[in-house]
């Protein structure tokens, strides 16, 4: 089954759009030091801890964050894992990085070259993560990694793949629980949302670099709410505690009830996975 056999309306949209929204997290609106020190009183952030993901433009993001915010420090976490394959693809995608080699290697490892190469970030600033595989992997070895070099920050900014966002920022406070005390700020390099051109749907940002298409976007965020659930089948203390108990709002839980509905079971079962 494909997505010309969903019949999508104007109510189905807008329900994957509340979902979107919902994980995409961002606790500024814009990466400006007058931003982070309205809503922090902070004049800097310590530490920008980019997570591997497969959305290239989530790279030109980390970047602008380093510099805008005047970051100490810029880590990338991320070894090889489900998204590996599509972060390959986007960086044989586009010419400007041509030279960077990625089949085989860690996401972080690939997004240090590109950092370095293409956005002529000193390496001296970067700290690498390449082992872990998934969001509570990426938390715990980024702790490790952290005590290793011996670099306490007090405010980190977090940028993620939008839908995955939310869960990865559950996920270090739960695993920096006890540690030195950490403010962690979240910020979504963007927030996806879909609509109708024509009788097609695209996304309102189909100008992001390395963004999915729609069925892989729909698979991700009907994945992440179940995750977030705290009960057996989810991620939170109540399942696999790899997160802390997340509150999801019923507007979200509604949507997502909804979308289930709409969509066919056997789709929907697929996607999830």
């Amino acid at each position: 089954m494909d997505l010309k056999e969903v019949k999508f309306n104007i109510e189905l949209i807008n329900d994957i759009n509340k979902i979107g929204l919902y994980l995409a997290k961002r606790d500024i609106s814009t990466l400006s030091v007058s931003e982070l020190y309205n809503k922090y009183g902070l004049e800097k952030i310590d530490m920008v801890i980019l997570l591997g993901n497969s959305i290239t433009y989530s790279i030109e993001v980390a970047k602008q964050a380093f510099e805008n915010l005047s970051a100490e420090y810029l880590m990338i976490v991320g070894g090889i894992g489900h998204s590996t394959s599509y972060l390959y693809d986007n960086i044989t995608k586009y010419n400007r990085y041509s030279d960077i080699k990625s089949e085989g290697r860690a996401e972080a490892d690939i997004m240090k070259d590109v950092l370095e190469d293409v956005y002529s970030v000193n390496e001296k600033y970067i700290i690498v993560e390449n082992q872990s595989t998934n969001c509570g992997d990426n938390a715990e070895k980024a702790l490790n990694t952290l005590r290793k070099v011996k670099i306490k920050p007090s405010s980190v900014l977090l940028i993620q793949d939008p839908t995955m966002q939310l869960r990865s920022y559950e996920a270090f406070k739960k695993y920096f629980e006890g540690d030195e005390l950490i403010n962690f700020i979240n910020y979504a390099p963007f927030l996806p949302s879909i609509k109708f051109e024509g009788e097609k749907v695209t996304f309102q940002q189909d100008y992001i670099e390395g963004i999915w298409g729609i069925e892989r976007y729909l698979s991700l965020i009907m994945g992440e709410v179940p995750r977030l659930r705290d009960d057996e089948a989810g991620y939170g203390p109540k399942g696999k505690n790899f997160i802390g108990h997340v509150d999801i709002p019923k507007d979200v839980l509604d949507a997502y009830s909804r979308i289930n509905t709409e969509i066919d079971e056997h789709f929907t079962r697929r996607i999830i996975v």
